[in-house]
């Protein structure tokens, strides 16, 4: 059971909100989570959303070198390779780099090659294995592009440049000691020390699509293009692309502009009348009863499919989902997504029983941060258990299994809590153990390692202290906390609850508001093909209010919930659209009985 701890409150971050243009109950809310913004990030955040309002991609550090050889290549008609990432972030700016070359500067397909790392027979990043590829294709490239990825991959890149192939990264993780690629033509990055790009928030595929955008300008110069309008109206006719990325990646929504602008206009294209094929799929399966296409579909519903994809196989059947020319062929790849995304719960499930029981013991002993070894672990599946595991117990936590491939070896995925930087963390452990690390690399969030497998004690022991050498100079008190708000005064009613939409895209650093709130319970009703959910209505003073509470039955419906109980609930509101009608909801995250009200806040 987790702590629930009230957020802090913020009078003068209120004022600037309100100043901004938001209501009163608006801007306590955002205040909560931006207490540092000014009323200039508040306005464009919430009030005057714009792609105008968006940073230039002409501060980004290397990108006039790489639209240079970028258009050269395509005007030589050169052979381009695009290399990225296997989660969602490097496949959709897969996407988005074949899109711009081949339907927006006219690039011949059969000029474009595609490559993305075999998570488990390849590893990550421009590995050697996907260099052999690239040397190895019949028809050998002149020219690589990667995304997601790269900024950490010299030697390779180094052994492509001998080879005769230009490469140019675009990435957005940290920039090794050594600094960025030497080797390559141009390293695009808002990572780089150098970088005059105010925003480090954003993803992989946002960097790629700010390249398309700046490449773009320069073919239609060029090309002495008069009207550049149908090229820029598909370069934004990828915009769900770079949101889907940017919420799979778990970046900033909170302060950074760029971030909350892109999926703000992402979701009204896939909303509009005519989305892409893919999009008009992905509607079909998520979206009932005519509910809008929200960030949480993309989060809970097509990222997890294409991550599932890149986790367990390869990762292209995520792109060529993302590519497809018709509804047909967008169906035919969502049904491969979707079995595999099953095959993937299944793994996560038993990873995550194993996991929680080794963690359970490592907590007992009071460490700072969590490094679950299984020797049996799927290295797929590494970074979602890790969240799992976090989730619960409210440390960082690092998966570890062996590489298969190679006896000697072992890998794993890091997911770190706010005032633990991964990155850093992973940094301080290469620190620890020198040669016996061979790769590392990650941001504040997430990050992944490669070691010997005789180091795994070592490992154990750098991990846990790097990450209470983190936690005690910020202060952390390192335990599971559900953080809450005070119900408001009179409750919701339509009015409130649609400004509370207005304040959307939430996610990473703007999570939508759990409330704290006593209620009785009127009814309760096990629902759901294993009658694992109950349907609740809660009594409160302003009112009754219909309520879902997932995964709080055991199978069958049996639950410890009775009609006539008081309780405390700690919920979010939302929208439930059902045969055409549209009614308030919340959404329960815990429940306890009320005589433990001083658990409350």
């Amino acid at each position: 059971m987790k702590r629930w701890q009230e957020i802090e409150g913020h009078p003068d971050s209120v004022a600037r909100a309100v100043e901004a243009g938001l209501t009163p109950f608006q801007a306590e809310i955002v205040a909560k989570r931006m207490p540092e913004a000014d009323t200039d990030t508040i306005r464009k955040g919430f009030v005057d959303v714009r792609l105008a309002n968006l940073d230039s991609p002409d501060t980004l550090p290397g990108i006039e070198a790489a639209t240079e050889r970028l258009v050269s290549a395509v005007l030589l008609e050169q052979v381009i390779a695009i290399e990225t990432d296997h989660d969602v972030d490097g496949v959709t700016s897969h996407a988005i780099l074949y899109r711009t070359l081949v339907h927006v500067m006219g690039h011949a397909p059969e000029k474009v090659q595609s490559y993305i790392g075999h998570r488990l027979k390849e590893g990550y990043g421009l590995s050697d294995a996907v260099v052999d590829r690239i040397l190895a294709a019949d028809e050998k490239p002149q020219l690589v592009v990667t995304a997601d990825n790269g900024t950490a991959d010299e030697d390779r890149i180094a052994r492509l440049a001998g080879e005769g192939v230009d490469t140019i990264v675009t990435d957005h993780h940290a920039v090794p000691e050594a600094g960025p690629p030497r080797s390559a033509v141009a390293c695009v990055s808002p990572a780089r020390d150098d970088s005059a790009y105010p925003d480090t928030t954003i993803a992989g595929c946002m960097v790629a699509w700010l390249l398309a955008m700046r490449v773009y300008r320069q073919w239609c110069e060029v090309q002495g293009l008069d009207d550049p309008g149908p090229g820029r109206a598909a370069l934004i006719d990828m915009l769900p692309e770079v949101a889907l990325g940017t919420i799979a990646d778990c970046v900033s929504l909170g302060e950074s502009v760029n971030n909350r602008t892109i999926v703000r206009k992402g979701l009204d294209r896939i909303n509009a009348d005519d989305p892409r094929p893919c999009w008009r799929v992905a509607k079909r399966h998520t979206c009932q009863h005519g509910a809008p296409f929200t960030e949480e579909r993309l989060a809970f519903d097509v990222g997890p499919r294409i991550n599932a994809r890149g986790r367990l196989d390869e990762a292209m059947a995520g792109v060529k989902f993302l590519l497809s020319k018709d509804e047909g062929e967008a169906e035919q790849w969502w049904s491969v997504l979707d079995a595999e995304n099953t095959q993937r719960r299944a793994v996560e499930k038993a990873m995550k029983d194993v996991a929680i029981g080794k963690a359970e013991a490592q907590v007992s002993k009071g460490v700072s941060g969590i490094m679950v070894w299984m020797e049996n672990g799927h290295s797929g599946v590494h970074g979602i258990v890790a969240s799992r595991v976090l989730e619960r117990y409210g440390r960082p936590t690092l998966c570890v299994s062996p590489v298969h491939e190679s006896g000697d070896r072992v890998t794993g995925s890091a997911r770190g809590v706010e005032g633990v930087h991964v990155e850093r963390a992973l940094r301080q452990v290469k620190a620890d153990l020198g040669n016996r690390v061979m790769k590392f690399g990650g941001h504040a969030g997430a990050g992944g390692i490669t070691l010997e497998r005789s180091a795994l004690d070592a490992l154990e022991e750098s991990w846990n202290a790097a990450c209470n050498e983190q936690a005690q100079a910020h202060g952390l008190v390192l335990e599971p906390l559900l953080q809450v708000e005070a119900w408001p005064e009179g409750g919701f009613d339509d009015r409130r609850v649609r400004e509370l939409e207005a304040l959307a895209p939430f996610g990473e650093r703007f999570r939508r508001p759990v409330y704290a709130l006593k209620a009785l319970i009127q009814t309760v009703k096990a629902m759901g093909q294993e009658k694992t959910h109950l349907r609740l209505a809660l009594k409160t003073d302003g009112g009754t209010y219909g309520a879902v509470y997932f995964n709080a039955a055991e199978p069958g419906g049996e639950t410890q919930w009775r009609s006539g109980q008081s309780v405390w609930v700690a919920a979010s509101v939302g929208l439930n659209h059902y045969m055409g009608h549209c009614r308030l909801q919340l959404v329960v995250r815990e429940m306890r009985p009320a005589n433990q009200e001083q658990a409350a806040v």
